[in-house]
């Protein structure tokens, strides 16, 4: 298994993103520099920058990489013209004022670097005090009196600011700027005559960076101090601004550069959030055009393709069971593999062959595995490096406590199992439903993989065409169809077939290994984590079970066959049915079930008050739109439970539910007013 924490290994091909931020912050001519490495939450924009800090410290005075690793990386630093600090404003923002720890943070390394600074630190630390002074005193405005950033990229930035809202932000700026002045005037006449800190807070930031700038100008073969500052979109709207303004106000002096993990959208978010009074004129925030303003350049983190993802899995197996010096024999394969084709399949058995002597037994199974569901993997987890290692540990740590109870488990069926239950959850229900009502073995997976695999013959024959190549076609199916047997209309389907014909769920039963013949039950005590018993699973009869799982057929016709079954149901079974439905809506309001239990409360009036009930409990906001026409179409308008629901719906902020059962609402009340009887 694997930790879930950033990396010092580039397993995920980042060296031309590496080499990207690695040149630019080596340019002295962009110097001082903010950089951006942009990407999704779990994208690798910590381990990029990891990364990245290393190779700086292994940088030799000349720009000579050094071949001769450091086993302490102070003694690397100190060899290096890069001075690196790592900073999370995130671990502060209850703590401390996150400009003061950031500074602080920067002037505690220097003070590593350069001992023989101390006095200048000194001094820049007693300017810092001043500031957490007056920070106490007047709060979180306190270094905003000095000329904050918002106004300045305002007027830089956005020319199209409307002048009534540009005015307003000027306005506040200086009212701010005029409170503190006037506070510090007052505390300056009980300040003792001796005092070093300067009279107001202005003094103070012109201070720190004047001083700051000479100290880094000093100090002995230091090309630049860069900063690394993650988890800002973890933070705070306040904290990411004063992230911003530090840098902007206090550190960005010649031969610094500041690089900032985060994702952009949740950033964007955090700065309209922090100034929502500040709009453009076409009324978004100003978050996009501020953050281009701080940002002089971006380093954008892709999704992982699938033959990236499936390289990145594959390694991960490999590190699990290669000695060290096999798996770098590995890793620098699979870069050799990624120079010559960047989206290629870096490292797999066959390339694993190549290198290695002899194929470790359970690498070569955990390979074969992963090269079988990696494709589906890939795609449903967007390619995204710690949802993909979230998942492995997940599958390993079922695996691992199935063998340590002797449970006939077999891992590469488990894995199969879990991409449909993390990815899918309303067709796993689907197949646990089955599976639990099957007496003997489940039939609806069979038919399912004979229709996604193409081993029946109910299809159009593939014409036969005439291969001048020489070589058989990959295209080519593996089975011929049955020329003489003509295709099911949709109609005919089967819930199953209907079921395999979604494009997600085909690629999902293509994948190997197949299922049928398989007992799935031992695997559900594994992999159930978001499975919806209810009733169903801890109560029902097994036929009950089974109609469950009829009634939410995808198929309309297969569906409403089966509630004539439900109507003959006695009362007492027939209410332990319908809270076993409801149970379903509850837990899924997407799904076909809340479709089925509005289609019943039309045929069967004494479940209306049940069905009102049980929606009344779902938040608006998860109902589906389509939803709120058919409970307008189906439900009686005069019963008060269904008036109660409908009005709820037609209250709430879901926009999209609550026009949709206005109008439906209103086009019942037309047609009621014009004699036509209730709608069907």
């Amino acid at each position: 298994m694997w930790a879930d924490n950033e990396a010092d290994l580039d397993l995920l091909g980042f060296d031309f993103l590496v080499d990207g931020l690695v040149v630019a912050l080596t340019e002295p001519r962009l110097l001082p520099l903010t950089i951006g490495v942009l990407g999704d939450w779990g994208s690798g924009k910590s381990s990029l920058m990891r990364i990245a800090a290393q190779e700086l410290a292994a940088l030799l005075p000349g720009g000579e990489d050094d071949q001769h690793a450091q086993s302490d990386r102070q003694d690397a630093e100190r060899l290096s013209p890069y001075l690196t600090v790592d900073f999370s404003p995130w671990q502060y923002e209850d703590h401390d004022d996150v400009k003061i720890a950031l500074m602080t943070a920067v002037l505690d390394t220097i003070a590593v670097r350069v001992p023989e600074a101390a006095e200048q630190v000194s001094k820049l630390r007693a300017i810092v005090a001043g500031l957490r002074r007056w920070g106490r005193r007047l709060g979180r405005t306190a270094t905003a009196a000095a000329p904050t950033v918002v106004p300045l990229f305002i007027q830089g930035s956005m020319p199209d600011m409307d002048p009534g809202t540009l005015q307003v932000a000027t306005a506040l700026t200086g009212a701010a700027a005029k409170q503190v002045d006037a506070a510090f005037e007052e505390s300056d006449e009980r300040q003792d005559a001796a005092a070093t800190e300067p009279s107001t807070p202005r003094g103070d930031v012109d201070a720190f960076r004047r001083e700051f700038a000479k100290l880094v100008e000093q100090i002995p073969d230091c090309e630049a101090v860069v900063v690394f500052i993650d988890d800002l979109d973890r933070c705070l709207p306040e904290t990411v601004v004063d992230t911003f303004e530090a840098i902007r106000l206090f550190l960005n002096t010649p031969k610094t550069a500041y690089v900032l993990a985060l994702n952009q959208n949740v950033v964007e978010s955090a700065i309209d959030s922090r100034y929502p009074e500040l709009k453009k004129p076409d009324g978004a925030g100003i978050g996009r055009d501020y953050l281009e303003k701080m940002l002089q350049l971006k380093v954008a983190i892709p999704p992982l393709a699938e033959p990236e993802a499936e390289t990145y899995v594959n390694l991960l197996f490999a590190e699990l069971h290669l000695p060290e010096s096999s798996f770098d024999k590995v890793l620098e394969k699979a870069s050799e593999v990624r120079r010559e084709n960047g989206l290629a399949v870096a490292f797999n058995t066959g390339i694993a062959g190549t290198v290695l002597d002899d194929i470790p037994p359970g690498l070569a199974a955990d390979l074969k595995w992963a090269a079988d569901i990696s494709p589906v993997l890939g795609a449903s987890l967007r390619g995204n490096p710690r949802q993909l290692k979230r998942f492995l540990n997940n599958l390993l740590l079922k695996h691992r406590s199935a063998t340590r109870r002797g449970a006939p488990i077999e891992l590469p069926v488990l894995a199969k199992l879990m991409v449909l239950e993390d990815q899918y959850n309303t067709d796993f229900q689907k197949l646990f439903d089955w599976e639990m009502a099957a007496e003997g073995a489940c039939t609806e997976i069979v038919a399912a993989e004979a229709r996604a695999r193409g081993s029946q013959s109910n299809t159009d024959p593939v014409p036969e065409t005439p291969d001048t190549s020489g070589r058989k076609s990959e295209t080519e199916p593996k089975q011929r169809k049955n020329p003489t047997t003509q295709p099911k209309a949709d109609s005919q389907l089967s819930d199953a077939e209907t079921w395999a014909d979604k494009n997600h769920i085909a690629e999902w039963l293509r994948a190997d290994p197949p299922f049928a013949g398989t007992d799935l039950r031992p695997y559900f005590t594994y992999s159930r984590d978001k499975l919806s018993f209810g009733v169903s699973a801890s109560r029902l009869a097994p036929h009950l079970q089974r109609l469950i799982t009829d009634v939410q057929s995808d198929v309309e016709a297969n569906r409403r066959s089966h509630y004539p079954t439900v109507a003959a149901l006695d009362s007492t079974e027939r209410m332990q049915f319908v809270e076993a439905l409801l149970d379903r809506v509850q837990r899924d309001p997407g799904s076909v079930a809340l479709t089925a239990a509005l289609e019943l409360a039309e045929k069967n009036p004494d479940i209306v008050t049940v069905v009102c009930a049980a929606l009344q409990r779902v938040p608006p906001a998860s109902i589906p739109q389509r939803a709120g026409t058919a409970a307008v179409r189906r439900l009686p308008r005069d019963h008060p439970d269904v008036t109660a629901l409908l009005q709820r719906w037609e209250d709430s902020d879901n926009v999209g539910l609550s026009t949709v059962v206005k109008r439906a609402r209103e086009a019942s009340a037309r047609a009621k007013g014009a004699g036509s009887g209730n709608v069907s």
